[in-house]
């Protein structure tokens, strides 16, 4: 094993193909790829051509012309996974010695956290590989022998799929800030404030060019404060909602929802009432938490348990893969039926063991331990994003998702891999 391992290390031209062909396999197999309800929502907006902006203009124009109007679904969970096993491959190669560059990448595309992970028709997979090449570019530009035109393509395609999700760009302004703040950090200001330039340019043009609308979804960028609120609802008295929150009295029993503490809010507010609450759910937001601030930590806490590195609600257990078709009357089925549902055990396993592999909390944990130990620049970078995409979901995200953290998930499991190969390859530690 280690002679396989050690002849394959420096190979990188034959380590893209390799990767490559283990997500087409994957994609082949379970053709046209995993679609939950999510996806379905997505495939029908690429169809029917009535683009909005729920998940961003970028995913809505990439799903209706990639898909070639909805004809060639199947095209886009292609694409989706080559892009990841490519952004898992480069950040791989930049990131680690290559002793070891080409084997982390490879055991990573293996996995269904990546590949499998990477198939289904999710706007999360192309701003995870987005996030990942823009990490790639930064640290490719401190290496010697790295080609600039490389940098420049991986931070310019990284920037555009960072879009392709709400919390894309402002995770991405995060990371600028602390750069600035941490003087080691302070060298990659100026190409993430490209980066930047970048993705704010593809969002402006996205959605006011390319199909008329604003940036921002008033309805669906609200939803976090909405669930806080129902929370409250559930969890205080009619007057206390009303005193706190200033919202009508008569409506405490419209807003309650003991399921938005910690998933999908079931309050009972009419249509009506719903667009009349995009009106005051801000300042009602923001009236509750200067009232309560510690019922919004300790929601917060509660809801998103899956980011904490410490438990404090047990070991959580969050959606992570989706593993199907969730409808079988909309069009799209596996081509290959016997071979994908046999295969689906391995999509499965990665899932059973999700209170490990879709932890979140427990990647982020091991990339600070890993940072720790290195002190090295580049792992800083990587805690830095990690804490940037972490606090963003921390606060914004409306419910629990693994696959929401995707990028912490594969940096981390990505991180420890290369240390056990490490130690494998080299149990004296004589190039560590």
């Amino acid at each position: 094993m280690r002679t396989i391992i050690k002849s394959y290390s420096g190979n990188y031209k034959f380590t893209y193909k390799l990767n490559a062909l283990v997500a087409f396999v994957y994609w082949l197999v379970f053709h046209p790829g995993l679609f939950s309800t999510d996806s379905f929502a997505a495939y029908e907006m690429a169809k029917s051509g009535n683009l909005d902006n729920p998940f961003t203009a970028s995913w809505a124009i990439y799903i209706r012309y990639f898909s070639l109007y909805g004809n060639a679904i199947s095209l886009l969970t292609l694409i989706n996974v080559l892009i990841l096993s490519y952004a898992v491959t480069r950040l791989c190669i930049v990131l680690f010695d290559k002793k070891t560059a080409a084997a982390v990448a490879f055991f990573m595309c293996l996995s269904p956290g990546v590949s499998g992970i990477g198939i289904t028709l999710w706007h999360d997979i192309p701003m995870t590989s987005g996030f990942l090449l823009v990490l790639s570019s930064l640290i490719g530009i401190s290496k010697v022998n790295a080609s600039r035109r490389m940098v420049l393509i991986d931070l310019t395609l990284g920037s555009i799929l960072v879009t392709f999700r709400p919390n894309g760009l402002p995770t991405l302004a995060l990371v600028f800030a602390l750069a600035l703040v941490f003087r080691k950090l302070q060298v990659f200001a100026k190409p993430l404030a490209l980066s930047l330039l970048i993705a704010g340019t593809t969002t402006l043009i996205a959605s006011y060019v390319g199909i008329g609308q604003a940036p921002i979804n008033r309805y669906f960028s609200q939803e976090w404060m909405r669930n806080d609120l129902s929370c409250f609802a559930s969890n205080s008295t009619k007057i206390d909602f009303a005193n706190v929150t200033k919202i009508p009295p008569h409506l405490h029993e419209s807003w309650k929802s003991e399921e938005a503490c910690t998933f999908l809010n079931r309050f009972s507010l009419s249509k009506l009432e719903k667009q009349k609450s995009l009106e005051y759910v801000p300042m009602s937001w923001i009236s509750l938490v200067k009232d309560e601030p510690m019922f919004i930590l300790k929601t917060h806490l509660k809801r998103n348990a899956y980011l904490n590195p410490i438990p404090l609600y047990g070991i959580p257990s969050t959606p992570f893969l989706h593993t199907n078709v969730e409808f079988e009357d909309r069009g799209i089925k596996w081509t290959f039926q016997a071979i994908a549902d046999k295969s689906r055990n391995i999509l499965r396993s990665w899932n059973y063991i999700r209170p490990v592999t879709g932890w979140v909390g427990l990647w982020f944990a091991i990339i600070i331990a890993l940072f720790v130990i290195t002190r090295d620049r580049n792992h800083h970078l990587l805690l830095i994003f990690a804490v940037s995409l972490t606090l963003i979901l921390f606060v914004f995200a409306p419910i629990p998702d693994g696959r929401y953290g995707l990028p912490v998930l594969i940096i981390g499991q990505a991180l420890l891999v290369n240390k056990l190969l490490i130690k494998y390859l080299d149990p004296k530690g004589a190039y560590e």
